[in-house]
């Protein structure tokens, strides 16, 4: 009979030491919260957002490479990897350059750039300055170049100084080169004749 007394005293204590353990990693230390583990993690992953690229350098260069030879070449004091990795973004630019049968041709002044790292085209934003071998300079607000066809493009207006004349149009796309231009949309041409 005391055998029996003691065995129920202890599975008493076996299951009271089970449900608390029970209701302290089942139900939270806080309290109930009426939510199932599912439930929680849920609203916890609808609630982070990180708008931060997963990849920053600071200070660096970047070289684009096609057919072996070199493209283009950036050098910025940010350099961003954008989340879907396809895109690298530059800021605080010092210094960025075209290349041309592995030479530099272009030289771009600009705020920042979008270089899509797959294709090898670019996004160039901002104050954008190109100024050529030759001494050309093409200004705008917004270019983009096409890395496969090598032709710059701009869907916004653009001014165009080639020894000392210049031409202003709404929009513009060229070669590398600027030689073959297509200018579109109030386009007007001052030349200085000496």
């Amino acid at each position: 009979m005391l055998k029996q007394r003691y065995l129920w005293i202890i599975i008493i204590i076996i299951l009271a030491i089970a449900l608390s353990f029970y209701f302290i990693y089942n139900k939270g230390k806080d309290g109930d919260t009426g939510k199932t583990e599912e439930e929680i993690e849920e609203f916890e992953e609808e609630d982070i957002e990180i708008n931060e690229a997963p990849v920053k350098i600071e200070k660096g260069i970047v070289v684009g490479m096609k057919a072996g030879e070199k493209e283009w070449e950036i050098e910025a004091d940010k350099i961003s990897l954008a989340e879907d990795r396809k895109k690298t973004i530059f800021e605080k630019i010092k210094k960025a350059v075209i290349f041309k049968d592995n030479e530099p041709y272009l030289n771009i002044q600009l705020n920042k750039c979008i270089a899509d790292m797959g294709s090898k085209s670019m996004e160039l934003v901002g104050d954008v300055v190109i100024e050529t071998k030759e001494g050309d300079i093409l200004k705008g607000d917004r270019f983009y170049w096409d890395s496969e066809e090598e032709t710059l493009a701009s869907l916004e207006p653009v001014e165009l100084i080639v020894k000392e004349n210049n031409i202003t149009a709404d929009w513009l796309v060229s070669d590398v080169e600027l030689n073959k231009l297509e200018l579109q949309g109030n386009v007007k041409v001052t030349f200085i004749i000496n």
